[in-house]
Formats: C-alpha cells, structure tokens, sequence
C-alpha cells in the first residue's frame, strides 16, 4: 500500500463529513472573534473603520451608540436590512454590534448600556424595515431634539417618516 493509497480513506472522510454538515446546513466556516465576523459580513460596505461611504453607506462609528438614546433606537440598528438578513446567526449580530459599539462608539453610548443578547436581536430581526431611510430620519430628529447631533450620511433626496417596531 502506497502513501496516497493510505490517504484516501481520509479524504474520503473528510469529504462526507463536509457534506454532511452542508446537509444540516451547519456552517463550514464559522467566524470567530467580532473583528472577524465584520470582516467578512459587513467591511466590504463600511470599511475598516466602520467610516461608511459618505451618500451611499452610512458610518457606523460614532453614530451607532447615538441611537441608543431613543425609542426605536435599539430595535432599528438589528432591523436594517444588512444586519436583519446578514449570514450570521443572532448570537453572532449580537456580539458583532456589541462588539461595534464599545470599539467604535464608546463616547456615545447611554450609561445605561446594555449589551444585545441573541435573544433580544432574534425578536428584532423578525421586523425587518422597508422605508430605512425615512425611519433614520425620524430617529435622526429625535436625537436633535434630545441635543444629540448625528453625522447626516444619508442617502439624499428622500423623504422621512415611520419608527421601527418594537416586538
């Protein structure tokens, strides 16, 4: 029996155990740390520094943690439809928005903070927004009426209205 003969019971293994888990839709690949998982499911959209792309992808770093502050606030950041249909499981959106907020928007978080469970983002993504824009504009001239000023990188042109709804 030759080496390659050896190795190919181990290929073949290897092979129907990949194939097994692609049948119960078990991931192949399963992110690690948050860093990772924002490499791979939300970077490409909101760059390394979560800095967004002025006019087209709003910033996520410091003006996450400002939406905290009002109603609707919460529910919104799990609803908007990058993160309510994201390839992550909720645990995973939890510790990936969890993981956004202390990094990048630290100074504006409420000091009543609390960390997303997957629980609570499960019960979010069921809702998922359809008039975003119009639902951050609305959120948006909550916060100027509380004295909290977030970075206007919307999309322009369009017209506001509608709250996010709390499960």
């Amino acid at each position: 029996m030759t080496v390659q003969d050896s190795m190919k019971p181990r290929a073949r293994a290897a092979a129907v155990a990949v194939l097994a888990m692609l049948a119960v839709g078990a991931p192949v690949f399963a992110g690690g740390s948050p860093a990772e998982l924002y490499t791979l499911n939300c970077w490409g959209c909101h760059k390394p520094h979560a800095e967004g792309i002025p006019g087209t992808v709003p910033r996520l770093a410091h003006s996450m943690g400002d939406f905290l502050h009002v109603p609707g606030g919460r529910a919104y950041l799990v609803q908007v439809p990058g993160v309510a249909t994201a390839a992550m499981n909720d645990a995973e959106i939890a510790k990936v928005l969890n993981w956004l907020l202390v990094t990048f928007n630290k100074d504006e978080l409420p000091e009543d903070f609390k960390p997303y469970t997957a629980d609570e983002v499960a019960r979010y993504r069921t809702h998922q927004l359809i008039r975003v824009v119009e639902t951050r504009d609305a959120l948006v001239r909550e916060l100027k009426a509380k004295g909290i000023e977030v970075p206007d990188d919307r999309i322009s042109g369009e017209p506001a209205a509608a709250t996010p709804a709390e499960p």
